[in-house]
């Protein structure tokens, strides 16, 4: 299980670890700016499931979404009424459907491997339970939204001079299409894309960056636990290769 964890780090950070010794044989000696580049498109393909077990065990999907409170305006007929909207007991699903996305290119010099690993997350669900606020009226019920993709950039420096793995970038993009719909109670006409627009606000401006916090965060922990012991999960990969 301990080894287990180890390989679903390291594919994390790189997907490429087990092509090293191979680069670092054929290339050893090379400078800054003499590098060479590999595409290692097949051997993504063939490992990124291996993924999946990481994601689940490191509490990514379903992934906890954090409560928000915002405030906004509603104008039913000619008066302006202050209102809120709070959002509680979220989760994001989804995250299991991993798969490449474009090129996945390595470059090694000067015993270093550095890996920029593109992964695309698809078929996301994310679920709210929602509290309203207005003209003296509570009305509850849930929110039901789908993102039809996002994709992760990590950008990976394995440094074999001293063996250490440092991540030089980490960004979400390409963030796809995000549907929503109201479940439970029937909001009143002129409530209901009010209460919608809010969330796709708060989805942009809290829910998408939350992710990404999160999954940078447990990628930097997988780089605090690999550093610990790299040489000994480097060995174990390549028994793979």
């Amino acid at each position: 299980m301990k080894n287990e964890k180890h390989i679903a780090i390291v594919l994390v950070l790189s997907l490429v670890v087990a092509e090293a010794n191979v680069v670092k044989t054929q290339l050893s000696g090379l400078r800054w700016g003499h590098g060479l580049s590999a595409d290692v498109n097949e051997y993504v393909d063939n490992t990124v499931q291996m993924l999946v077990p990481f994601i689940q065990n490191n509490g990514l999907d379903p992934m906890p979404l954090p409560e928000v409170v915002e405030g906004f305006e509603v104008k039913p007929l000619l008066v302006t009424y202050s209102a809120w909207l709070k959002i509680y007991d979220g989760q994001m699903k989804g995250l299991v459907n991993v798969s490449r996305a474009g090129d996945q290119k390595v470059n090694y010099f000067a015993k270093m491997l550095r890996v920029r690993v593109e992964l695309q997350f698809t078929d996301l669900e994310i679920i709210y339970k929602y509290l309203v606020k207005v003209m003296n009226l509570g009305p509850t019920g849930g929110i039901a939204a789908s993102l039809d993709r996002f994709v992760v950039i990590a950008d990976v420096l394995i440094d074999f001079n001293n063996d250490e793995i440092h991540l030089q970038q980490f960004s979400l993009t390409d963030i796809g299409r995000l549907r929503v719909r109201l479940t439970g109670n029937v909001l009143t006409d002129w409530l209901i894309n009010p209460v919608i627009n809010v969330f796709i606000r708060i989805f942009d401006t809290i829910i998408i960056k939350y992710v990404e916090a999160n999954i940078r965060s447990t990628l930097q922990n997988g780089i605090n636990l690999i550093n610990t012991n790299l040489q000994e999960v480097i060995k174990h990969l390549e028994s793979y290769n």
